[in-house]
């Protein structure tokens, strides 16, 4: 999770394990990284189904070539299922809009639950 991302994105080598064609954008997205450079796609993969806690949850991913991370869950995805983060206690509260609530806790850079792809 990246609270510094306004969008959430996919390793490009990691969505060709997807059994999913990604979808291509109306326009070419100009991705401004930590470091200055500029990466560019139109490809993004929709409604991809993240499972936290035995919870789907969805977001559109969006493909680029980076290298250090398999998913980026940004801004756009933390807002639209009303997450706070705690980054001291390295925990992210999640409150549904149907009322259901629960928390992703970090631990030395692995987090319980998993997210993964179903």
């Amino acid at each position: 999770m990246d609270f510094g991302a306004s969008h959430c994105f996919i390793f490009a080598r990691f969505a060709s394990c997807l059994d999913v064609t990604p979808d291509c954008m109306s326009y070419i997205l100009d991705v401004s990284t930590p470091t200055g450079a500029s990466m560019y796609t139109d490809s993004i993969y929709r409604s991809c189904e993240v499972s936290m806690a035995g919870i789907p949850l969805y977001a559109d991913l969006i493909v680029l070539p980076i290298r250090d991370f398999d998913v980026i869950l940004g801004m756009d995805w933390l807002s639209a299922h009303r997450a706070r983060m705690d980054c001291y206690n390295k925990t992210v509260d999640f409150c549904l809009l149907d009322g259901t609530t629960f928390q992703f806790k970090g631990d030395k850079g692995f987090s319980t639950p998993i997210i993964s792809f179903i």
